[in-house]
């Protein structure tokens, strides 16, 4: 189902994965909206079509129509805290990708991830009848409670807080965490070499591991020609193993190709 992390073969310590499955917005979601998709609907499928849409209608910098605000339910629970902080998400989205479309008009073609209907903004953003009532939505309805879940499903080493999973689910830095996290801190663990994608935004970090040793983080940034979160494009990961020689190292390095050169951005090396 697209989780597969890659070790070249004899490299067990080199972990290379998309990413994607940290994310609360982009990870696989088996369980949301069955009664309509049965399969694997991921919130990606949706949350993405805005954000191309914004795209190809020129970037504009006034929307066709305005979030609603909505206020915490003072009589709630921690779902609802929960459903709470998933609307700031999307507050967040709409009014960073504005589209020339109203919230009611039916935008999002689907036929992906077992969902055949067309729908509309409005349909997957938090709503409440009344100021610090119940908050609700339609689409993805209770996937603020199933996260753990979704984790599990998704073989998630060491599973993430709800809240922090949502709040940092548009933060690039958040996921490029997840490998301290999922990989150098986590004890059942020994990978020290950790290729993501996924943010687009390229980005090399040394830490130590849970035993105190050199461990490298890369992130192999974004293909596209034009990237509006970093200065570069065409970013590339070249890892190239270490000698029998008991002072060579495994090196790691990050690129970006423009104008038919190759230019270094990152490197490191350590000893596996």
């Amino acid at each position: 189902m697209g989780l597969g992390t890659y070790s070249p073969i004899g490299y067990p310590q080199i972990a290379i994965e998309h990413g994607h499955r940290y994310n609360f917005f982009c990870a696989p979601d088996p369980i949301s909206n069955q009664d309509i998709a049965r399969e694997q609907s991921c919130l990606q499928a949706i949350f993405t079509r805005v954000a191309a849409l914004y795209v190809s209608q020129g970037m504009p910098t006034v929307g066709a129509d305005v979030v609603p605000d909505i206020k915490p339910n003072a009589a709630g629970d921690e779902s609802q805290d929960l459903l709470f902080e998933y609307w700031k998400m999307w507050n967040w989205t709409l009014n960073t990708f504005k589209i020339e479309n109203k919230f009611d008009e039916k935008i999002i073609v689907t036929n992906v991830d077992g969902f055949t209907g067309t729908y509309a903004v409005n349909d997957v953003l938090p709503y409440q009848a009344s100021p610090g009532g119940l908050i609700d939505v339609e689409l993805y309805k209770g996937i603020q409670d199933s996260w753990l879940e979704r984790q599990a499903h998704n073989h998630v080493p060491v599973a993430i807080p709800t809240q922090q999973a949502i709040a940092g689910s548009a933060i690039s830095s958040e996921m490029d965490g997840q490998a301290k996290t999922q990989y150098f801190l986590n004890p059942e663990s020994d990978v020290r070499i950790v290729v993501f994608g996924h943010t687009h935004v390229p980005v090399m970090e040394t830490s130590r591991d849970h035993l105190g040793q050199k461990s490298i983080y890369v992130n192999s940034g974004t293909w596209i020609d034009h990237n509006g979160l970093d200065t570069t494009a065409m970013n590339f990961v070249v890892i190239t193993p270490q000698g029998i020689d008991i002072s060579s190292q495994t090196h790691v390095k990050l690129y970006h190709f423009k104008n038919e050169i190759v230019a270094e951005m990152a490197v490191d090396s350590l000893r596996l």
